[in-house]
């Protein structure tokens, strides 16, 4: 009888400690992670400055609201790829670990189909934000007011489909892993 597959720590148990990265894939979505982890420290300190600036000068900082409104989004899409690889997405396994207990090779199937349909999802995702991207730039498209702050949206399009490229090779290559765990699993 086989063993069940590591699905992930348990509810409750510490995550493993971050393994290094093993090809330059790995390190491009450790990359793209720090960079995220970067930009949230960049829009705390904004937050914090325009508090201050509201409350002790009563003059807010032109443009952080609409820097934050952008900023978050590419942080999703920068830190995507290395939290699918990291296996450290929120999740619902309650019905895969009991099939995985009975049926490991059915359950690498079908998380190897999850991560093809993730593919597919994130690839319609950065198919629609090319054009969009392209229209940005051109058009020099930005957030803000005029003459006072002007954010350009482009360079948060650009984020999202490096992100989202990223993301969809990640999750090929996790549905590749998962297909070879079934292949292999007796």
């Amino acid at each position: 009888m086989s063993e069940a597959p590591d699905l992930g720590a348990l509810p409750g148990e510490a995550p493993p400690p971050p393994k290094p990265p093993r090809s330059w894939f790995g390190a491009v979505t450790i990359a793209l992670n720090a960079v995220g982890t970067i930009l949230i420290l960049v829009m705390a300190v904004a937050v914090n400055l325009d508090i201050i600036g509201r409350e002790a000068f009563k003059r807010p900082i032109a443009g952080v609201t609409e820097f934050l409104g952008l900023s978050i989004v590419a942080v999703v899409f920068l830190q995507m790829a290395n939290t699918l690889r990291e296996d450290r997405h929120v999740s619902n396994d309650l019905i895969m670990t009991a099939v995985a207990r009975r049926r490991p090779r059915l359950a690498y199937f079908f998380y190897g189909v999850f991560h093809l349909i993730g593919a597919v999802l994130m690839g319609f995702i950065v198919w629609y934000v090319v054009p969009i991207l392209r229209d940005n730039y051109v058009g020099d498209f930005y957030k803000g007011t005029g003459g006072v702050i002007e954010i350009p949206v482009w360079p948060f399009m650009l984020v999202i489909v490096i992100g989202g490229a990223v993301s969809v090779i990640q999750y090929l290559l996790l549905a590749a892993r998962e297909f070879t765990r079934a292949a292999r699993e007796r």
